[in-house]
């Protein structure tokens, strides 16, 4: 437990050193949630205005970014700068070292979240139900999911490069299908079933319901037993392909 809590704060601290990779993850999202924000529209779908349903959705997205985006590039890095092979050849257990690589980054994403939610709450006037440990349940596991699909990312790249065709590839479709910034009705039939297949679309929805109304197990439950179905599905893939290489 000491060894994760060490390295825990030693990723925490490398994090924190780039200051101006810090302020950028944090001050780009609540730009474009505030473009957003203010842009003339009334309602999309049913009685949600669309400055209350974006806000869920940038916070989905930040999840999102913050593994398949900020953690295969920065994987890649330290395999570019030799970090990897000074860590394969210490006493440290992969797992530990792993697990707090991941806990470091979902320590980030709920900063970015409460700043976004802030900024929503009390200039945008968004709506907030309170529903924080759900709020946070769903960080947690979504977090997972996108922070798992990071790692593979980097498990098949060897520089940026390679890895870049690689994150769009992923990241590009989950944006635009996963119900963050255009309601999945307005899209054709077609699309609306290939987004139900997609893991970001239930953690959307999840984060729309717990940010916009009343506590609700059964829906909440939903929308969560899906995303952690979605989690061991990838923890045991990545389990099986990834490997910290040189």
């Amino acid at each position: 437990m000491s060894s994760f809590i060490q390295l825990f704060l030693v990723n925490i601290k490398i994090i924190y050193r780039d200051k101006s990779a810090l302020f950028w993850n944090i001050a780009i999202p609540v730009l474009i949630y505030s473009a957003l924000s203010v842009i003339p529209i009334r309602r999309l779908t049913g009685d949600v205005v669309y400055k209350d349903f974006v806000l869920p959705g940038m916070v989905t997205y930040v999840i999102m970014q913050g593994g398949i985006y900020s953690l295969a590039y920065w994987m890649v890095d330290l395999q570019s700068r030799g970090a990897i092979k000074r860590f394969l050849v210490t006493p440290i257990k992969i797992p530990i070292l792993v697990l707090s690589l991941l806990a470091s980054r979902i320590a980030v994403m709920l900063v970015q979240i409460i700043i976004l939610t802030a900024v929503g709450v009390l200039i945008f006037h968004t709506p907030f139900s309170g529903n924080i440990l759900s709020i946070l349940l769903f960080t947690v596991v979504g977090g997972g999911i996108f922070l798992l699909i990071g790692l593979l990312i980097s498990n098949f790249a060897s520089s940026y490069q390679s890895a870049s065709p690689i994150t769009a590839a992923v990241g590009l479709p989950l944006t635009f299908l996963g119900n963050l910034f255009i309601p999945l009705t307005l899209f054709p039939h077609s699309i609306q079933i290939v987004s139900e297949f997609l893991p970001i679309s239930y953690l959307a929805n999840g984060m729309r319901q717990a940010y916009l109304y009343q506590f609700n197990i059964a829906t909440l439950g939903k929308d969560f037993l899906i995303i952690l179905a979605w989690f061991f599905a990838i923890l045991i893939l990545t389990i099986s392909v990834f490997r910290l290489k040189e």
